[in-house]
């Protein structure tokens, strides 16, 4: 849910911070005010496009800012992005000369914000198709509704499998090497052969090469170091020479214990010396030798532009291929057999899923029958025709939402057939279904009451105000019957002055609701509008805490 909003230099709006609830928050206000500017301006914090022309006149930027509830879905985004959170979530986007996006403080793109908000924020409103239109979207939310991610991935991978042997054995019959290419094959199958590669061996190799460059200058500084222990007058025989003299000595013990000591030790790390010097001991043939090795070694994945691991997985490719040119009959049936059981073993997956389908189909049109019946629509009819399609990773189910809003009439695509208010109320009763099952967490509804009267204006606030017990709802309506249900009601106004035209909200308190509302039911404040206004709140207000369970 959104939790705050900071608005400055936008559109009309000077300046402006507000606080959000959970539940159906209202926005009242005079066309015009100022209202749909709100909800433009969250559009943008959710990824789409802006431009210049949205910074308020005078001022040389505009920014907007929002605090958002953590969900799973957020901390994970985050985390992949590598972006810390805390407690919340902070989105601020600037507009101006230079354009920033910024995620808890990190700049980020455009596309991220829509993937940050993908399924999050749904806007409703006359103007917009929305995703229910677009018949692309009825098998996804069809298999939403459906709920069965074990069998919709089993045919995803069953798919793979199939489409993966059909290309292979479609590429094999298409691109068969002849005698010449076969001939060729198995040259460079002997060149690999005679090469006996192994990667562990040129690993030692590497190593060992490694060690020759540094050979030279090892092999020097431990001779002559061992040079300056054992050359003449060097240090082995100058310390024996002072233990000699200390010999002739009679109360000089203990210095002559501690210099044999010494002696000793000399001896033990100069022959620790003496063998790091002959573990250095390679010929020049022995250097040689490995030199000409690497040199062949890698003269072979020049030639195959790849490492020693994949010329042996070349090799046994075109050992494959080999087998296959021999034995074509032979194998063409194995192919053929194993591209069959793929396809039945799909088959059967998809042909389970779409038994699933057509009866969740049957389900969902009792659900939506209901749901759409509740806002007046009585005689409205909605199913879910199926058509064959070519075999996907989805199965090979195409499917349409069709809908009849008047008795008698038959069936038609759901973006042929509804008008207007009709429009407003049919999406409304869809989405009350699958919002809910995708999880949004903020449903914005902006002036979906147009063309809406009487008790369908009253259906209609109710089923916003159920759809709030499942998600955080802002609606913006000029029908007193749909504000009746809100929990939360801000008041839009706009104010003109000498230079300049701004919008605020007000929050309102019962009070102030009932006024507010007494003017959109007769066009001003009296005792019979404030009456009618009071009324209708408190109905409202109890056919929704009956709803609730309260």
């Amino acid at each position: 849910m959104i939790k705050s909003l900071y608005i400055k230099d936008y559109a009309i709006i000077e300046e402006l911070n507000i606080d959000f609830k959970n539940g159906l928050n209202i926005f009242l206000g005079e066309t015009g005010s100022g209202k749909s500017i709100i909800i433009g301006a969250i559009d943008l914090l959710r990824g789409s496009r802006g431009d210049t022309s949205l910074i308020r006149k005078g001022a040389d930027k505009a920014l907007l800012e929002a605090s958002f509830e953590l969900n799973d879905h957020f901390k994970k985004t985050l985390a992949d992005a590598e972006i810390d959170y805390d407690d919340e979530l902070i989105v601020s986007r600037t507009i101006g000369e230079k354009s920033t996006i910024r995620v808890n403080g990190r700049m980020v793109t455009l596309n991220f914000l829509r993937e940050l908000f993908d399924e999050e924020i749904d806007i409703h409103s006359q103007k917009d198709s929305q995703y229910l239109f677009k018949t692309a979207n009825h098998l996804k939310l069809l298999d939403t509704f459906l709920n069965d991610d074990d069998l919709l991935s089993a045919v995803n991978e069953s798919y793979k499998r199939y489409a993966s042997l059909k290309k292979s054995y479609e590429d094999f019959l298409n691109n068969t090497p002849n005698s010449d290419d076969i001939d060729y094959f198995r040259f460079q199958i002997a060149e690999i052969d005679k090469a006996a590669l192994d990667p562990l061996e040129e690993e030692e190799l590497l190593k060992l090469e490694k060690k020759i460059k540094n050979y030279e200058r090892e092999y020097n500084h431990l001779h002559n170091a061992l040079a300056y222990y054992n050359e003449e007058k060097g240090i082995k025989e100058s310390l024996y020479e002072a233990i000699r003299e200390l010999e002739g000595l009679d109360d000089e013990t203990e210095l002559l214990e501690k210099l044999y000591n010494h002696h000793y030790e000399l001896e033990d790390l100069f022959g620790k010396i003496e063998d790091q010097l002959a573990s250095l001991d390679l010929s020049e043939e022995r250097i040689d030798e490995i030199q000409d090795r690497l040199f062949e070694i890698n003269k072979l994945k020049r030639k195959y532009h790849t490492d020693i691991e994949g010329i042996l997985r070349y090799k046994d490719e075109l050992l494959e291929k080999i087998k296959a040119f021999d034995e074509r009959e032979t194998y063409l049936a194995e192919f053929e057999s194993k591209v069959e059981a793929a396809l039945n073993g799909y088959m059967k997956e998809a042909d389970l899923l779409s038994k699933k389908r057509k009866e969740t189909a049957l389900k969902l049109k009792e659900a939506i029958i209901k749901e759409v019946s509740d806002l007046e629509l009585k005689y409205f009819d909605f199913a879910v025709a199926f058509k064959r399609s070519e075999l996907s990773a989805s199965g090979y189910d195409d499917v349409i939402f069709m809908i009849s809003t008047n008795k008698g009439e038959e069936l038609k695509p759901l973006n042929k057939v509804a008008s207007g208010g009709e429009t407003s109320r049919i999406l409304l009763g869809l989405k009350s279904i699958f919002s809910r099952l995708m999880k949004i967490s903020l449903a914005i509804f902006d002036e979906i009451d147009t063309g809406i009267s009487g008790k369908a204006a009253g259906a209609v606030g109710l089923k916003m105000a159920k759809i709030s017990q499942d998600m955080q709802v802002l609606a913006i309506t000029h029908s007193p019957a749909v504000a009746a249900y809100g929990d939360h009601f801000y008041e839009v106004v706009k104010e003109t002055f000498s230079d300049k035209t701004t919008t605020s909200i007000i929050p309102l308190a019962k009070d102030k609701t009932v006024e507010v509302l007494a003017v959109m039911i007769a066009s001003d404040i009296s005792d019979n509008s404030l009456l009618m206004a009071k009324e209708l709140l408190n109905k409202a207000q109890s056919i929704k805490d009956e709803y609730a369970g309260k």
